[in-house]
């Protein structure tokens, strides 16, 4: 295999960010596509690309010997990771083309799904993060026939703020909760992303409003996963227990899944090497006795590379995807197949093309009022307790 040419496309979505985008064309008139979306240092992480490219154009090899070799040692920095996780996937692109075959039948010996269930992720599409907007976003899912839907109300909590102003910070949250329950119904899975916002302290209470409005889901609740506070955020909620969003390498991911913290374990494409990595990560769960969902608030080439990994894996139980963040999603990203509440896998490679020109204008930014700055957000430890 020998690359001719590359491209990389930033392609402006919202008040998150862009989806960093890049192609790769062989001598032999293949191609493979790979995201480097939410680096949080877009420039470096292009730079890191660019770099990148200029040296696989030199060179002659397999696509897979090349993508192991990529990220044989990945650097620590979350931008060159991602840029390096996003070659890796392209190259999976173009070894799946190369033998005319999907993705995730390289990845499995055995059959892999076609289909394989989804939920919907609508806190990117809420913008002005009233009350109203969230049901309305409600509404839009079950519209398309989708009844799981994840959402992440508590925007003004941190466990700062909570020490210093106390629980009532966390009304306008579950204000924003009893809409979207009230708007989908009781049977529609709702599943709750904390984004680290809670403390100890507050462990009760947010078992309390988990019962409250049925959810079956908590992401990344505390700052630090320790065991026997999942447990207790466990058995008083009756919610199984989601993470490992924050973390990037094997090694912290496969600690936290063996650590008895977690339910269903979460890793991004984007951030743990690319296509391979990510299912070797998937593999050693179902040994762990995990169940695993990818992280995936992304744009459609890592959902591509996230859903043929899901497909090759009988532990990987659903697939998230960030929903109505923009309406020409599928025009840019033509091949994803969704349909209802699951999305189809497709060939050759990961079944699908990007064409940017099929971009529009990006959507609205928020109001800055409505919308505290997630920047600032609670991050979780490095380390599992």
């Amino acid at each position: 295999m020998r690359i001719v040419e590359h491209r990389v496309d930033s392609i402006p979505v919202n008040h998150r960010g862009n989806w960093v985008l890049v192609g790769l064309f062989t001598d032999d008139g293949l191609w493979g596509w790979g995201e480097a979306s939410d680096s949080r240092d877009e420039t470096l992480c292009i730079a890191t690309l660019e770099r990148e490219l200029a040296e696989l154009r030199q060179g002659d090899d397999d696509a897979l010997e090349i993508a192991a070799r990529l990220v044989a040692h990945l650097p620590e920095d979350k931008p060159r990771r991602t840029a390096l996780s996003a070659l890796n996937q392209a190259l999976w692109d173009i070894a799946a083309r190369r033998e005319g075959r999907p993705v995730a039948a390289l990845l499995t010996p055995g059959t892999p799904r076609p289909t394989m269930p989804l939920y919907a992720n609508v806190n990117r599409m809420c913008r002005d993060r009233s009350p109203g907007t969230v049901a309305e976003a409600g509404r839009d899912v079950l519209a398309r026939n989708i009844r799981r839907i994840k959402f992440a109300p508590f925007d003004e909590v941190t466990p700062q703020k909570l020490a210093k102003h106390g629980t009532g910070i966390v009304a306008a949250g579950r204000e924003r909760l009893r809409a979207l329950r009230d708007a989908v119904g009781d049977d529609t899975e709702l599943m709750l992303d904390c984004h680290w916002r809670f403390t100890e302290d507050t462990v009760p209470l947010l078992a309390e409003i988990a019962r409250e409005f049925a959810i079956g889901w908590i992401e990344d609740p505390l700052p630090r996963f320790e065991a026997g506070q999942m447990r207790r955020l466990r058995d008083l909620s009756g919610a199984r227990i989601a993470g490992g969003e924050a973390f990037m390498t094997s090694e912290d991911l496969l600690r936290l899944a063996g650590s008895g913290c977690v339910d269903v374990l979460i890793a991004d494409v984007k951030f743990v090497g690319g296509t391979g990595p990510l299912h070797e990560i998937c593999r050693r769960c179902a040994d762990l006795g995990i169940a695993f969902a990818p992280h995936n608030p992304s744009g459609p080439v890592s959902t591509a590379a996230s859903a043929h990994v899901v497909a090759a894996n009988p532990n990987a139980e659903i697939l998230e995807f960030s929903f109505g963040e923009v309406p020409w999603r599928a025009d840019v990203g033509a091949g994803e197949a969704v349909t209802d509440d699951s999305l189809t896998i497709a060939g050759p490679g990961y079944g699908l093309d990007i064409r940017r020109d099929r971009a529009g204008p990006p959507a609205a930014p928020p109001d800055p009022e409505a919308y505290p700055d997630h920047s600032a957000r609670s991050r979780a430890a490095s380390g599992t307790g």
